[in-house]
Formats: structure tokens, sequence, C-alpha cells
């Protein structure tokens, strides 16, 4: 039997101007039909769910990079060390339905520790925990210039870390075939790394070859899965362009020539400014040094120079957050986005909210969720407030009125106090620096003469 959701102003994701709406019909977790304005009234009798009255009408909204399973960490330790796959695994369960309050019924998880990202996911789908839908990857493929290559070489990449180290093609194909056997939908490949030796002033160097980026591509489009790629290097983003991956993330330090490039191919990017917005704007809110605060400027500075002018040229932008960090934790900023594509690159608000479900919605199926139309799935969020006079609005949870996921309505009234952080969670840092005598004295304590 069919239900409705009535009135209220609808933004349906497509990128179509608003519409007053007369409702949306739900049949079996699906988009029936939609009406706009005066038309076809209600049938006798309707069973009317939600009456969105002076209120406005969305899509479920999509977050394209967030890390289920990294637990708000504070540093590259916490993220990778510390927590058990099985705790980590009930953490991230805990954390996605933070998601789905948040009004995000879909999001991409582009790595992570162990197997995870499929573990929550078919958690999810089972109907065990209330949370987003997920496509998610596995550990990134990198090498020793690729992201998640972070410690000494004689620590390595613990099996718990989000990266595994694949330098050779016999390691590559290997990984991509046990990740698809364990049940991944995307392989994810950290296409350029940082380094304080290879880049001491900050940038971002090629993780693997041109040649290795291809048999990567050939092989887990053999095996029926997408690739992406961590890409902030503009080398890297072209040669993930020429190896013919789905889509890149970040492109940061692209030069204008490689955005050009990029969307003359029409492969879609996914930013993620909001961490260096957060960093940039708010990171003396949370401790974070000023050298770092300082860095994190430059940085946004640098993306949104390329990233404008690659909007310009025609490239597709998504939304996403990298939230799994202190700086983005779960639930609270993955709207931001919107509002920094608003703010920083000078995109329209209905632009954005475009960016934010249409096109985020690349990265887990476009066939199915990413805007209001018949055939998707019921995802729907109402919202008090207007997002194209304040994009704001998507961010407070206060003016989140409904959640919809499948026509199914989330329990957005019952309380989810924050649980403790274990000392095994966090980083065991001792102190913020070294004690010296001038710290204490004020002086080195050295003799005088006098």
């Amino acid at each position: 039997m069919s239900r409705f959701v009535v009135n209220g102003t609808l933004i349906d994701g497509t990128g179509a101007p608003p519409a007053p709406l007369r409702w949306i019909e739900i049949a079996d977790g699906r988009i029936a039909g939609v009406q706009r304005g005066p038309g076809r009234p209600l049938p006798p009798g309707a069973d009317v769910v939600l009456d969105a009255a002076g209120r406005t009408v969305l899509p479920g909204l999509v977050d394209a990079h967030c890390h289920i399973t990294y637990g708000d960490a504070r540093s590259e330790e916490e993220q990778d060390l510390y927590g058990s796959a099985e705790y980590r695994a009930i953490r991230a369960v805990w954390n996605a339905e933070k998601l789905l309050r948040a009004g995000y019924t879909s999001i991409c998880d582009p790595g992570g520790s162990w197997n995870v990202g499929v573990a929550v996911r078919d958690a999810i789908r089972s109907g065990m925990f209330p949370g987003p839908r997920i496509a998610t990857a596995g550990r990134f493929l990198t090498s020793h210039t690729g992201l998640a290559d972070y410690y000494p070489t004689w620590i390595g990449t613990p099996p718990s870390s989000t990266g595994v180290l694949t330098n050779s093609a016999e390691t590559i194909v290997d990984e991509i075939r046990s990740q698809v056997k364990n049940g991944v939908d995307i392989i994810k490949v950290a296409a350029s790394g940082e380094s304080p030796v290879l880049t001491p002033g900050g940038g971002s160097v090629p993780g693997f070859r041109r040649l290795e980026l291809e048999l990567v591509a050939d092989e887990a489009h053999r095996l029926g899965r997408r690739v992406t790629a961590h890409a902030r290097s503009g080398l890297a983003v072209i040669d993930c362009i020429a190896a013919g991956f789905d889509w890149i993330m970040h492109g940061d330090y692209m030069t204008r020539e490689q955005a050009d490039r990029l969307a003359e191919s029409r492969v879609p990017l996914c930013p993620t400014l909001t961490l260096l917005a957060n960093y940039a704007e708010w990171g003396h809110l949370v401790g974070a040094s000023t050298t770092r605060i300082d860095r994190f400027k430059r940085n946004l500075d640098q993306a949104v120079s390329v990233l404008e002018y690659a909007h310009r040229q025609g490239v597709t932008l998504m939304c996403g957050t990298d939230s799994g960090f202190a700086i983005t934790p779960y639930g609270e900023w993955h709207a931001r986005e919107m509002e920094v594509f608003v703010k920083y690159l000078g995109i329209s608000p209905l632009e954005a909210i475009t960016c934010g479900t249409k096109h985020a919605s690349f990265a887990v199926d476009a066939s199915a969720v990413g805007t209001l139309e018949a055939g998707k799935w019921a995802d729907v969020l109402v919202v008090d407030g207007d997002p194209l006079r304040d994009i704001r609005v998507l961010q407070d949870k206060a003016c989140i009125r409904a959640v919809l996921k499948g026509g199914v309505a989330v329990d957005l009234a019952r309380s989810r106090p924050e649980p403790n952080k274990w000392p095994w969670e966090r980083a065991m840092v001792m102190t913020q620096g070294e004690l010296s005598y001038a710290t204490v004295y004020g002086r080195d304590g050295e003799g005088s003469d006098a």
C-alpha cells in the first residue's frame, strides 16, 4: 500500500529549481511518483506519513568520503593502531547512526582498517542497526611514496592500518582479488602521498607509475568493482585519468592545465575541502599548533584557487568531508562541504545541494539514491528553513524535522548519550613538549662571571 509525504518546498537533487510539493508517493520503500504543484489530487483515504508544510523537502544527503572505521582519530596512530577490529566494528555502527540522524542516508567509505567497512555495511543492510547505505573500500593500496605508509620502515604497515603495501604487480593483483573476495564495493588506491622527506615544503608526490595504476583499474574492472584514488598530486590525477579510474579524490595540487585535462575526461572529483577548512578556521579551538594551522591555510588557498577554476571548466564536484578525524567528527560537519563550496568556490546553494546529492551519489549508487525521482529509494530529508537562502541550515540538527530511509522514519527523538573514550583508543601522549631548565626558570642555567 502506498504512503505519502505531502506539502512543503521540494528541492529534488537533480539541479531543478525548487517547486511546491503536492506529494511524494512511497511504495515498498521506493518512490512511486512525485507530484509538484497543483495537479492530480491524493487518492481518497491516502496514508499521509509526513506533512512537510512550511518546510523544505530534499533527498537524503550523501557523503562521498567518510571513513567510518577511524573513530574520530586525533592522530595517525589512533587511526591505525588503537582499537581491535571487533571494537572498531561496534564503534563504527554506533557512529553510523549519527550520520543517519544528521540527514545522511548514504555514504561512501573510501577505505579503512581491516574489513570493518564491509562488516558495518552488511550489519546495517541486514537490519541489525540503523545507519546509512554504505559503499565501501578496504585498505588503501599504497607504496612507499603513497599515503598510508606512515611509519618508519622497521614498523611498516601493520595489519590494523588503513594501508596495505603493494609495491609490485603481483602484490597489487593479489590484494585486489583478496579484497573483492572479502566483499568490498570499491578498490581505493593511494595514488599520491605527502612526505616531509620528498616534499619538505609541502605538496604531494605520485605513489605509483601510470602502468601500475592501469593494472589496478584493469583488474578491479575485470572483477566488477569500481576504482578510486587519493590523488592530491596533479601528476597522479592525470595518471589516474589515463588509467581509467572512475573518480578521483582531492586534486588540490593540480595545475590549471591538469584541471583542464580533468574537465575534458569527465571524471568526477571529490575535493573534501571540509577537512582543510575546519583546520584553517577552527584548528585553534582544538589545540592544533600554529604551524599546522598555517599549513592548512596555505593548502586551502591552493585548493580553492585550482578547484574554483576546475569548476568553471566543467569538472563535476562531489561533496565529501573526510569525516572520521577529530577535526571532522561523525554527525557534525557532513553538510559543511556544501557551505564550503558556496563560501570558497562561488557555487550557488542549489548547485551545492546537487553536489551533495546527485553528484555525490555516484560514489554509492546513482541509480538508486541521490534524487527524489520515481524508482529510487524513498530517502527523504525534511528541514526547517530555506537552504537556498542559508546553506548552513543543513548542518543544524535543530532544523532537521524528519529523515526517511527507504520510506521508514528515523527516530530522531531517542536520546543517544556519548560513549566513553577508552585510554587505549587515544594516543598515549605524556607531554606536549620537552621540559628544559629555561622553561622552568626562564634562563639557561649556565654559570655567571659576576
